[in-house]
């Protein structure tokens, strides 16, 4: 064979491996691309609010602790870094990280809350919440660390879920930090009639009493590694808000709550009342805004009294948290998802 023909063959077989190369590229994007379509709201807490953890401002304030403060397990901490609702015996345990200028816990609480609230008040779960800050690693803002502070300060009052609530249910946009100022928060407040009366939670605000122990969730956030918030755990297992609508988010959390409730035996503990936002104020159940990739049509499942949902297929326990870190800039350190 001339040295023509050897040289002609090799650069046929060299063309024949570069396309098979660039159809097996094309597919490996096609099939990216499908996947990125489908788990449109995990791409939606990445995008809208992955901050680096190591990026969180940090605050010096003197750890105070608000009343009924628990020492949480799942927080891995001797501190008690976390507010509680519901009954002790209570068979579910879950375990929320939060911040309360963070897009995507407010979406996933529109979608769960009402449902998980119910199990609450019956007896079959418990929550302990962890606010931290996470937002304001990313604009350098101190919004998150104060909304955070005013739910401290009214867990004092015995009034944090009303707050909690109202404070998603006006939350600002992410691009923005009129929570900087301690006015709003305090406005937002006065919706609560025993907050508005109460000059004790309007100087726990202004003075910032609990900002050390919103500093300390913080700091706890990035010690454990976790991935954003919101970061939620039932029973110990993280679970994984790969779902398109509020629906689907309802859906899934729900046989999650279901499936615990019957691993830890069928049997409710003592029933509980958890203090409402005020009925003329929006809900963070309410709202109109739902999880990434859904529609007005797309309204989550109402939960039936039993607390169960039709037609809804079985769902394993899941990985990853809600919410992407990207890199940030700032000094010292609060979760994400926002990490701070």
């Amino acid at each position: 064979m001339s040295q023509a023909n050897r040289v002609g063959k090799q650069n046929a077989r060299e063309r024949v491996l570069a396309e098979k190369i660039a159809r097996q590229r094309a597919e490996r994007r096609r099939k990216q691309l499908t996947i990125g379509g489908v788990v449109v709201l995990v791409v939606g807490v990445a995008a809208a609010v992955g901050i680096g953890v190591s990026a969180a401002k940090h605050n010096s304030s003197p750890y105070v602790a608000p009343v009924a403060a628990v020492v949480d397990p799942q927080a891995k901490s001797d501190k008690a870094t976390g507010i509680h609702i519901g009954s002790a015996d209570a068979p579910v345990k879950m375990t929320v990280f939060e911040d309360f200028r963070c897009p995507i816990c407010k979406q996933v609480e529109q979608a769960v809350e009402p449902m998980y609230r119910q199990y609450v008040e019956a007896g079959k779960l418990q929550v302990t919440y962890h606010p931290a800050r996470v937002i304001d690693s990313k604009d350098n803002g101190s919004g998150s660390l104060n909304g955070a502070n005013a739910a401290a300060c009214a867990q004092d009052e015995g009034q944090f879920m009303p707050l909690h609530d109202l404070l998603y249910a006006n939350q600002p946009s992410e691009t923005t930090d009129p929570w900087s100022s301690k006015t709003p928060i305090l406005a937002i407040a006065g919706q609560i009639p025993a907050l508005k009366s109460s000059t004790t939670f309007q100087t726990c605000v202004t003075s910032g009493t609990h900002n050390g122990w919103v500093q300390n969730n913080a700091d706890n956030f990035n010690k454990i590694g976790l991935p954003g918030t919101p970061t939620i755990f039932v029973d110990g297992q993280q679970l994984s808000f790969t779902q398109q609508t509020a629906a689907a988010v309802l859906q899934y959390f729900q046989q999650q709550l279901d499936a615990a409730f019957q691993k830890d035996g069928g049997k409710a503990g003592t029933k509980t009342t958890i203090p409402a936002a005020p009925s003329s104020a929006p809900s963070s159940g309410a709202s109109s805004s739902a999880p990434s990739g859904s529609s007005s049509s797309s309204a989550p499942a109402t939960p039936s009294s039993s607390g169960t949902t039709s037609g809804a297929p079985s769902s394993t326990g899941s990985t990853s948290g809600s919410s992407s870190s990207t890199s940030g800039s700032t000094s010292g350190s609060t979760p994400s998802t926002s990490k701070s």
